[in-house]
């Protein structure tokens, strides 16, 4: 995730790591600092602070963060994969702040899986790391007990049951929901690292546009197939906005759930409260 930060009678500034970089090596206190904005794309982030610094009145950059870093060599998320485990460059006590660097990067596990570095596998991997005893600044997972985390919850009636740590609330998910599979096809593909959320909204339109298409042909076979496309979309501008679309659809049901009303002109109106 990228920040753009207001330091008021300061400047404003881009950072991908407001703990370690304004906090800590700065001296900024939380109180001192505003978060103007928030967003997965550096491009964006990118351009919206020099869009910041000029309307605010402070002094532009000669360069921004997006040429800076493309003056940089690209990163390379150096991982040692074995039949066992996962090893990573660092020691433990870092392993955290390594991962958030390479979020969204891939875990090619040699049994075939393919796991990417969420912000939850971020949590389970900071927990459950060991340091090598063998090999100084270098921690490792066992790759089995990231599968079980990964696979948990699975039961024989198909339905996976997610703990949300946070709430302590228990929520169901079908087994034959792909969001996963959606978003490690979208991260092997770039969009993720080249998309944001604006393409994202102009390609929703264009697939419902494509629904309303296969409607008035009364296509079945394209409109099965336009839905299914507006869904992937959706999946992947929940993501480049920094949430799962599961999440979303959780939150929208939570409150639809409890709504009263009746069925006007063939629409659900729901009932007026005063």
């Amino acid at each position: 995730m990228y920040f753009v930060y207001h330091i008021p009678k300061v400047k404003v500034g881009m950072t991908h790591d407001l703990g370690s970089r304004v906090f800590e090596k700065q001296g900024y206190d939380p109180s001192e600092v505003q978060i103007l904005y928030a967003t997965r794309s550096m491009e964006e982030a990118s351009e919206l602070e020099i869009a910041y610094q000029k309307s605010l009145g402070y002094k532009v950059d000669r360069m921004s963060y997006k040429d800076l870093m493309g003056t940089k060599k690209p990163k390379s998320f150096k991982i040692n994969v074995t039949d066992m485990t996962t090893t990573f460059p660092v020691w433990k006590f870092d392993i955290r702040q390594y991962l958030n660097k390479n979020l969204d990067e891939i875990i090619n596990l040699n049994t075939g899986e393919k796991i990417i570095v969420t912000a939850e596998v971020i949590d389970w991997i900071d927990a459950n790391s060991v340091d090598s005893m063998y090999t100084k600044g270098r921690a490792f997972i066992y790759n089995k007990a990231l599968l079980k985390f990964i696979n948990r919850g699975s039961t024989p009636n198909d339905i996976d049951v997610k703990y949300d740590l946070v709430s302590g609330e228990t929520s169901t998910k079908c087994s034959r929901c792909i969001f996963d599979e959606i978003r490690l096809w979208a991260t092997e593909r770039g969009i993720y690292k080249k998309g944001d959320v604006k393409t994202q909204y102009v390609k929703l339109q264009e697939e419902a546009g494509e629904v309303a298409r296969a409607i008035i042909k009364n296509d079945p076979v394209e409109l099965k197939d336009g839905i299914g496309d507006m869904v992937v979309v959706l999946t992947n501008l929940a993501h480049l906005a920094g949430m799962n679309i599961e999440d979303c659809i959780q939150s929208a049901y939570d409150v639809i759930n409890k709504r009263k009303g009746s069925m006007i002109n063939g629409s659900f109106v729901k009932n007026e409260t005063l």
